[in-house]
């Protein structure tokens, strides 16, 4: 079987696409690209995985290192830099938006279907929570504007659909939300529910949160490599939940009280504003005393996500919220 090639390995997604492949009965073989393959040997959870091959290199210097690859069957591209801060866009851009066509780039050479998985938020940012998105629905490009990491998959997403189209790759892109669920060794994405856990969240915005287990999510994306027939765009929705709703679940399961205040959404976007701003003036950069704005701003809306698609072709169907709550708590008290 020609291998695949998985960029963003190192993270929470890719562990658990690698790991969902190495589970199987027959595991198809795999390349990892990785920034450094020492750390990646070291990690407590890569040797699980059998023969991983390994690609030394970023999305961001492909030229350096695609010449060497052998024929692939896939790439999943799950690299990305995600930030929710107007502070120092062009990193976001680069990686995210050229990134990505350089593995359309590769796609085309190497003649094979490439999966890139996005994100809910290109499409479901709602003011209320009756609103949802499926995959025919339009980008909310005006809703994310000011968002720098939104827009950039947006433009990502346009810009890699047109070269696609333009190369004859055979483009998938996957959006999830908020990625929740064991395993997250970087604390990234699985951040609230820690901050909840060690009471570090002192605040919270009137709005909503939706997440999908990273579980679910990983064998959605074997499917996507490996069904003769795709769709252009799968969401994979989970649970959209009121932040209310869900740091009350935390609570609940970890027995661990939840944040002690409800801010409205003016007075924590002038105070975050104030803050970063004398900050910034002071010291150069944001101080995070608070959090950013933008993260304020997002605090305030509604995220949830609907598939024509997922469940009949992929088989998808997200667990239940509580046991993936359940197992992102239990996961980081043993080892965040």
């Amino acid at each position: 079987m020609r291998p695949w090639l998985v960029t963003g390995a190192s993270g929470f997604g890719g562990r658990h696409l690698l790991e969902a492949n190495a589970g199987r009965s027959a595991p198809r073989p795999v390349l990892a690209l990785v920034r450094d393959p020492g750390a990646w040997r070291a990690a407590e959870w890569t040797g699980a995985l059998g023969e991983v091959g390994l690609v030394e290199g970023s999305v961001d210097d492909a030229e350096r290192w695609v010449a060497g690859l052998p024929v692939l069957g896939g790439i999943a591209h799950l690299a990305a830099v995600v930030r929710h801060s107007r502070h120092r866009p062009e990193e976001m851009v680069r990686t995210n938006v050229e990134g990505a066509l350089a593995m359309v780039r590769l796609a085309a050479a190497q003649r094979c279907r490439l999966v890139v998985v996005s994100t809910s938020g290109t499409v479901a940012c709602f003011r209320s929570a009756d609103e949802t998105a499926d995959e025919k629905s339009p980008f909310c490009e005006a809703r994310v504007a000011r968002w720098p990491y939104y827009a950039a998959k947006i433009e990502m997403e346009r810009r890699a659909r047109a070269l696609a189209e333009e190369l004859g790759v055979e483009l998938v892109f996957a959006r999830p939300p908020i990625l929740l669920g064991p395993g997250d060794h970087r604390l990234r994405s699985t951040s609230n529910v820690w901050k909840a856990l060690r009471r570090k969240m002192p605040i919270v915005i009137r709005g909503g949160i939706a997440f999908a287990d990273v579980r679910d999510v990983a064998q959605a994306l074997l499917a996507m490599l490996e069904r003769p027939e795709v769709q252009p765009v799968y969401h994979l929705p989970g649970h959209a939940w009121g932040i209310h709703d869900f740091f009350a679940a935390i609570e609940e399961l970890s027995g661990v009280p939840g944040p002690p205040w409800t801010l409205p959404y003016r007075p924590a976007h002038w105070l975050a504003s104030l803050v970063e701003g004398a900050g910034a003036r002071l010291l150069g950069q944001p101080p995070h005393l608070l959090p950013d704005p933008v993260v304020v701003e997002m605090a305030a809306h509604y995220w949830a996500l609907r598939s024509l698609y997922a469940e009949p072709e992929l088989g998808y169907r997200p667990r239940p919220a509580r046991e993936t709550l359940r197992d992102t708590i239990e996961w980081l008290r043993a080892h965040a």
